[in-house]
Order: C-alpha cells, then sequence, then structure tokens
C-alpha cells in the first residue's frame, strides 16, 4: 500500500507539479464595499493588502498559493464614529487559468483582528480570531500585471458571539514581482549544437547555419512575433536575423538554425580562440514586448582551416584576385601568346604554359601524412593553404596543389573542376571543345556536363603535361568503376562557398625566367 502511494505521488509530482523556482510573488490591493450582516453596524468601505506567493503549479499554468494579508475594515454604528478595524491573516489559494487572459480563484484565509479602544466613548478595545472565504476573478493586463473583481466573507469572531459579520465585494490591482521587477527568461534554450567557425566560409554563414537551437516557451500564454537574432560582437557590426515565428503556443518546442552576417575581419584570424556571442530573443506575451539575451562561446579557427564534410568546400580557397597566382598565370599566358606551342586547342596550350612555370618556378609536392582528406576524416580539421602561401612554401600537398592550379587557371578564364576519390583530390581543367570533337584529342579526357574536362594529377608537378594528364585519368577512371569519383565545376561549387581573397596574397614572389619556362615548354 505504501509502495502504490509513493508511486502515485512520484508520477503526480513529475506531470502535474512545477519545481520551486519557477515561483510568483505578487503584491495585491483590493479597495471594497462591505454588506455588514449585524444591525448594529453600518455598511462601510475596506482595503486590503496582500502579499502573495505561489510555489506550485499544476496542472500546466493553474497555481496553489499562500498570502500574507492585512485589512482595514471601517466600522461605523449609531452610537460610535467612524473606526478602523485592523486584521492580519494567512490564506490558502487555488487560481485555475483557463484563458491567456483570465483567471478564477478561491481563496481560505484565517487569522486575528484587533478593534481599538475608543476614549471619547469610553468602549474598551476589543480581539479575537478570524475566519472567512473568497472567490476571485483576474483578468491580466500584462505578463505582470493583472486587474479583478473578488467577493468575500469574513467572520471576526468574538465569545460568546461574533463581534461583525460581512459580506465584501472589491476590485483589485496585483503587479507580478516575478514576472515584472524580477522577471527571468521564460522562453528557455532546451539544447543547441554550435559548430567551429571557419573564417573562410565566412559569407556562407549568411545563408547557412553555424548551430542550431531548440528553445522552449515556458510562458503561462501563447506568444507572438517571435524573433531570434544572433550577435558576434568580434565580427558582426549588428545582429542578424535567424528566425520569425508569427506565434508559438504555450509549451511549445520550436528549432531554430543561426546564421550570421560575419565581417571579412575574421580573415585576420590566425590562430583558433573563443569569442562570445548573444542569442537575442525578442516576443510579445499579453501585448508586452519582452526582450532576452543568451551568451554563447563560439570558437573561431584559423583562416587555414577547413573540414572534408562538404568536398566542394576547397572551391572558397580558389581565389582569381590572388596576387601571386596571378604573377604566375600572366607569365605564363604571355610565354604561350608568344611562343605558341602545339596543342589540340588553345586551353591545352595554356595549360602546358602553366604546368611549364610552375615546374621552372620549382613547385614541388609535399606528402601531409596527418591529412585528414587522406585518412577519411571528413570532421576532423585540415589545414589548407591559400595559392599564395603554396607558392611561398614553393610546395604542398595534393589539395593545395590543386587549390593552386585551379586559381591559375581561373585567373585567365579557364574552367576548373575539383576530382575527389578517396583519400586524394586532384583538379580538371575545359578542354576548350565541343564534345562532338573530343575523340581527336591525344589527352584523356571526361565529358561531364556538356563539357570536356581534362583531369590533372598535380602532385605530378616536376614531371610533364602528359604524364600528368593520363595519371589523373586513370586514378579518376578506376575510382569512377566503384562509383567513388566525384568532378565538382568550381563554377558550382562557388555558389555556395564563394572564394576568398587574402590581401596580403600579393607577395613577393620570384619568378623564373622566360629562358627555363620555355625550356620546359618545349
Amino acid at each position: 500500500m505504501k509502495k502504490s502511494f509513493f508511486l502515485f505521488a512520484m508520477i503526480f509530482s513529475a506531470f502535474f507539479v512545477k519545481p520551486v523556482f519557477s515561483s510568483d510573488f505578487e503584491v495585491a490591493f483590493m479597495p471594497g464595499l462591505d454588506f455588514h450582516l449585524n444591525d448594529g453596524f453600518d455598511n462601510g468601505f475596506s482595503g486590503l493588502f496582500s502579499l502573495d506567493f505561489y510555489p506550485f503549479t499544476l496542472r500546466t499554468r493553474d497555481k496553489i498559493g499562500f498570502s500574507l494579508q492585512t485589512e482595514f475594515t471601517d466600522i461605523k454604528a449609531k452610537t460610535l464614529d467612524d473606526t478602523i478595524l485592523n486584521s492580519f491573516d494567512l490564506a490558502c489559494t487555488y487560481l485555475f487559468r483557463f484563458h491567456d487572459r483570465f483567471a478564477l480563484g478561491g481563496q481560505l484565509y484565517g487569522g486575528f483582528w484587533k478593534f481599538p479602544r475608543v476614549d471619547e466613548k469610553q468602549t474598551e478595545g476589543q480581539s479575537g480570531l478570524l475566519f472567512g472565504a473568497r472567490v476571485f476573478g483576474d483578468y491580466y493586463f500584462r505578463p505582470e500585471l493583472k486587474f479583478g473583481v473578488s467577493a468575500g466573507f469574513s467572520d471576526f469572531y468574538y465569545k460568546p458571539d461574533s463581534f461583525a459579520k460581512k459580506i465584501d465585494l472589491a476590485l483589485s490591482v496585483k503587479y507580478s514581482f516575478s514576472r515584472g521587477v524580477f522577471a527571468k527568461n521564460h522562453v528557455e534554450i532546451d539544447e543547441y549544437e554550435i559548430e567551429p567557425i571557419f573564417p573562410v566560409f565566412y559569407n556562407y554563414y549568411n545563408d547557412n547555419p553555424l548551430g542550431t537551437m531548440i528553445l522552449f516557451n515556458d510562458e503561462d500564454t501563447k506568444i507572438t512575433d517571435v524573433t531570434i537574432s544572433l550577435l558576434i560582437p568580434e565580427y558582426m557590426t549588428m545582429p542578424k536575423k535567424c528566425a520569425f515565428f508569427k506565434s508559438l503556443e504555450m509549451s511549445e518546442y520550436f528549432t531554430v538554425d543561426l546564421t550570421a552576417f560575419i565581417n571579412e575581419t575574421i580573415l585576420e584570424s590566425l590562430s583558433e580562440h573563443k569569442t562570445e556571442g548573444k542569442v537575442i530573443l525578442t516576443y510579445r506575451a499579453l501585448g508586452k514586448q519582452i526582450r532576452r539575451e543568451q551568451t554563447i562561446d563560439f570558437t573561431a579557427l584559423n583562416r587555414n582551416a577547413m573540414d572534408w564534410y562538404d568536398d566542394k568546400r576547397a572551391a572558397a580557397f580558389v581565389s582569381i584576385h590572388d596576387g601571386a597566382a596571378n604573377k604566375i598565370s600572366r607569365l605564363a599566358k604571355s610565354i604561350v601568346l608568344k611562343s605558341s606551342p602545339q596543342a589540340e586547342s588553345q586551353n591545352i596550350a595554356f595549360a602546358k604554359g602553366i604546368f611549364a612555370t610552375l615546374k621552372a618556378f620549382g613547385l614541388s609536392y609535399v606528402r601531409d601524412p596527418t591529412s585528414p582528406f587522406s585518412s577519411g576524416e571528413t570532421a576532423a580539421i585540415d589545414f589548407l593553404q591559400f595559392p599564395y602561401q603554396t607558392l611561398l612554401y614553393s610546395g604542398g600537398d595534393c589539395d593545395d596543389l590543386s587549390i593552386l592550379n585551379c586559381a591559375i587557371f581561373e585567373s585567365i578564364g579557364i574552367s576548373t573542376a575539383f576530382i575527389t576519390i578517396p583519400g586524394h583530390i586532384l583538379m580538371a581543367f575545359d578542354a576548350g571543345i565541343k564534345p562532338e570533337d573530343a575523340a581527336g584529342l591525344k589527352t584523356p579526357f571526361i565529358i561531364q556536363d556538356g563539357i570536356v574536362w581534362i583531369p590533372l594529377e598535380t602532385t605530378l608537378c616536376q614531371d610533364n603535361l602528359e604524364t600528368a594528364c593520363k595519371a589523373g585519368y586513370n586514378q579518376w577512371k578506376k575510382a569512377a568503376e566503384s562509383n567513388e569519383a566525384t568532378l565538382y565545376p568550381l563554377k558550382d561549387a562557388w555558389k555556395i562557398y564563394k572564394a576568398v581573397g587574402i590581401p596580403e596574397s600579393d607577395a613577393d614572389i620570384e619568378l623564373p625566367s622566360v629562358e627555363k619556362v620555355l625550356k620546359y615548354l618545349r
């Protein structure tokens, strides 16, 4: 029997009673009109002050509370001038909130009363116990302010009979300190997941989330005009509106994708660090505009950071405005235009010139055994070089060399693409001929979406173009047989991941001599 009772109590508490920290504190003033039931007293006025405490919530928003009350009652008789009767009592209240704006309630109270001595009439002071009950109705004007009416019965008990009995009708004004002065956030964050911020994708975050947040409407009412914004002061000049809901019901959960209009100053981030952000929530509850802020820590990575969640992300590093890459492309283009090497198309001729220029520059492949891409760890953070960095270092791994070559090709108007196969990335360039004419090419090719692509294995940068193209095609073909090869045109990838230019990319690099480039070109 005891176990059954305990189980019932646990279930009742879990589903119907909220914790004490949801309590409300109110102060109330109730001016009223008294109708005395004793023949000896005239009807009069009264005023009641009450401090109300509601520690328990039942049925979502019904409340059980306790009150400390003091009342001043005007007593007048034929033989007695107006005299104030003071009473003090403790009340127990049940509040039934059946609507966002309206509630009904009942109250039982008990305490003591005191009537003063009146020397002029030579009457002695009297005191005794007080018992009574009251019913009331409230209208919620604002979450913290409500108006109401009440009707009550009071018995001012005194041996051997009651000193007075009365029925009162009163108006009420009630103010909640918990909802006003000491208001807390009643739209709570249930859980959230924040990703690290990649500086190179600062444009991407304007339309795509850097985190997701689930919120809960813990107000006692439906809320309207709900707006959620995000501000990261270090990298944003104003909040970014992430979501808007016209209305949300009480106890409703809602999900918000956090987006941010981050400025390009984040590209100055050379090391990983924490930065503070604010989730700003505004809404209306019972017509009142409410604003709340929640501070959240974000992690801003260094500007070379990237993960391989989406292979197309590497496109953000391919900038046609990279100063150092443009120096290479201009040199290669001028040499090709002057020397006119034999080639099936102008694009292939330029490809020969670019390959020869990078070889003469001394570019080399440096394998990175710790690269997440080669190990297939898509969520791990990788370090990708911008084109100018690869030229300054005179080398890089497969992704660095592919990014550099794409930037150089694109800067002279030749479309490029990434080719990804398990553990490796290479590039391809547009051959510049129609698919129906591709059969005459000596170089192996891929036709996709009406474009003739020539794969290029950029890690063979000290070999020759023909060998590098054949190696690239063979890797494509082998992976394609098992549906593990993908070709991403840069023009499509840039629609999602815009290219980022670095101001210091116009680095002072030592260009190879024309004679050396021509040597490799021939």
